[in-house]
């Protein structure tokens, strides 16, 4: 794992993936980083028909590995503070990680 990115996205739900996956699509020069700690990525938009009976929960999930775009780096971790003045957000356990440009997208919480 590297310590910079040009892109920092706090958030590996449905936001954030997308963005990452937007990026890299209009320059896959970009170095883009994901920083979250669930195993497991959730397609929430199915989660009404998982109520309503119709569709069935397991199904919602998939492996955090396989939805993050090839080209993205994973950061397994919990994003802890931000230091907006340098260019900096603090993990649980990776330290911190520099950014050039951060989304901040963390989903339900």
């Amino acid at each position: 794992m590297k310590s910079s990115y040009q892109i920092l996205i706090i958030g590996g739900g449905t936001a954030g993936i997308m963005t990452g996956a937007q990026l890299l699509s209009k320059n896959s020069k970009l170095d883009i980083a994901i920083i979250d700690p669930a195993a497991k990525h959730y397609y929430q938009a199915a989660w009404t028909l998982v109520g309503a009976g119709t569709y069935d929960f397991e199904k919602t999930a998939k492996p955090m590995s396989e939805v993050i775009p090839e080209g993205i780096d994973w950061i397994k971790d919990y994003a802890t503070g931000f230091d907006p003045e340098n260019n900096t957000v603090a993990t649980k356990s990776s330290g911190n990680i520099s950014y050039e440009y951060l989304v901040v997208a963390p989903g339900l919480i």
